[in-house]
């Protein structure tokens, strides 16, 4: 697609991600998205380095995905997920980034997942969420 106002601006859409609308909208007549709830920032040496810095009780990771904010009554909140949990493991596979996280839970909508999180202290804990329908009155 290109945008007219913007001489030489363009984009695209994967293929995969029309492909997967399209099955949507003939299966069930809309996009289904599942939703848990979190905010999510994809960590890195230099991000796990300044939060250790300026937190000793930061978790020891090497990757995963920070949780910044839980969203008050949604799945992940039941679950026991807590700002600043580090997410090393989702249902059953280790994850480094946010695109893992999604990729791994698909449009399991009501299907019980487990993460593996790492919080202060390095203490670990298996929580088990259940995503919900990312607003299904859209």
């Amino acid at each position: 697609m290109k945008v007219l106002a913007a001489d030489g601006l363009g984009f695209a859409v994967p293929i995969d991600s029309v492909t997967k609308i399209i099955d949507h909208f003939k299966n069930r007549g809309r996009v289904i998205r599942p939703w848990l709830g979190l905010k999510m920032l994809d960590l890195n040496d230099m991000v796990v380095a300044q939060l250790q810095e300026r937190d000793p009780s930061f978790p020891k990771v090497n990757k995963g995905v920070l949780v910044s904010m839980v969203t008050p009554g949604s799945p992940a909140d039941r679950a026991g997920f807590h700002p600043s949990d580090v997410v090393v493991e989702f249902d059953g596979n280790p994850v480094g980034t946010i695109k893992e996280i999604i990729d791994i839970m698909g449009d399991n909508i009501g299907k019980q997942l487990n993460a593996v999180v790492k919080r202060v202290n390095d203490v670990t804990a298996t929580l088990r969420v259940i995503p919900e329908e990312a607003n299904p009155d859209m």
